[in-house]
C-alpha cells in the first residue's frame, strides 16, 4: 500500500527538521548536499543536528549527492549522535547521500527507490604538480568511502571498488542484497529523480533514464568563490549559452 509524504518547510533548500520533540525528530535531506550556493553548508546542518535532544532521529533522504566533505561531516555527526538513528531512502541516495544513509542503525529503502555508489571526482586547474596533488586527494577520499561501505556491507574491498568504478545503481532489492540497506518498505509515490542539470554537474555516467527528472533547477548568481563541483556546473552553463 502506498503512503504519502508531506514535504516539510525547509530550513535550507536541501535540509529540514520536522516534528522535533523529546522523543523523536524527522530530518530531511532533499536535494543536492552541499555548500552555500545551493543551501546551508555542513557546519550549519551539523550544528542543528548536534542541538537535537530527541531520543530517536528519523533521517529521510532523496538526494543525488553533492559535496563529499559536507556529506562526510553530516555522516559523522549522525553517527556520533546519542539518539537511535534510522535512515529512510525515500527516492534516491546517490553518491555522498549514500554515505549519509549508512549513518542509520537501520537503513530502510522504499521499494521503488534507488541507491548509487561511484568514485569521487573533482575539477582542477594548474600545473602537473597540482594535478598530481588533486589525484592523491581523490585517492584518499575514495579510500575513506570504500572503508565506510566495507564496514557496513561486509563486502570485500575489491567488490566495493568495482561497484564504485562502474557507477552502480542499485534497486531496493539489489541494495539489500549488497548490504547497503537493512529493510525494504512499501513503495512511495515520490519516485527517485535527478534533474538533468544535476546529473551533468555531478558527472553521472550511467544514470537510468527512469531516474532523470525534467524539473528546472534554480540558477542563482554564483559567488566569487565556488566549490569545484559548482565551478564545473558554471563552466558548462556558460559554454551552453
Amino acid at each position: 500500500m502506498n503512503k504519502s509524504l508531506t514535504f516539510p518547510k525547509a530550513i535550507g533548500p536541501w535540509f529540514a527538521i520536522k516534528n522535533d520533540t523529546e522523543e523523536s525528530a524527522d530530518l530531511y535531506f532533499y536535494d543536492v548536499i552541499g555548500d552555500s550556493w545551493v543551501g546551508s553548508d555542513a557546519a550549519t546542518v551539523v550544528k542543528q543536528i548536534n542541538g537535537l535532544k530527541a531520543k530517536k532521529l528519523n533521517v529521510r533522504i532523496n538526494s543525488p549527492g553533492g559535496s563529499v566533505f559536507d556529506g562526510l561531516a553530516i555522516f559523522n555527526a549522525l553517527s556520533r549522535h546519542p539518539a537511535e538513528v534510522t535512515t529512510y531512502v525515500d527516492g534516491l541516495a546517490a553518491s555522498i547521500a549514500s554515505i549519509i544513509a549508512l549513518a542509520g542503525k537501520k537503513v530502510v529503502i522504499a521499494d521503488n527507490a534507488m541507491f548509487m555508489i561511484h568514485q569521487p571526482w573533482t575539477l582542477a586547474a594548474g600545473d602537473s604538480t597540482e594535478m598530481r596533488k588533486q589525484a592523491d586527494i581523490l585517492d584518499q577520499v575514495s579510500e575513506t568511502l570504500v572503508t565506510t561501505y566495507e564496514a557496513r556491507t561486509g563486502k570485500s574491498r575489491e567488490e566495493i571498488v568495482n561497484a564504485m568504478n562502474e557507477e552502480t545503481w542499485f534497486t531496493a532489492k539489489e541494495a539489500k542484497a549488497f548490504g547497503l540497506v537493512t529493510d525494504i518498505s512499501d513503495a512511495l509515490p515520490l519516485a527517485a529523480s535527478v534533474r538533468d542539470e544535476v546529473a551533468i554537474a555531478l558527472a553521472f555516467k550511467r544514470i537510468p533514464e527512469a531516474v532523470v527528472a525534467t524539473a528546472p533547477i534554480p540558477s542563482p548568481e554564483p559567488p566569487r568563490s565556488l566549490s569545484l563541483l559548482k565551478r564545473k556546473q558554471a563552466l558548462l552553463e556558460s559554454t551552453n549559452k
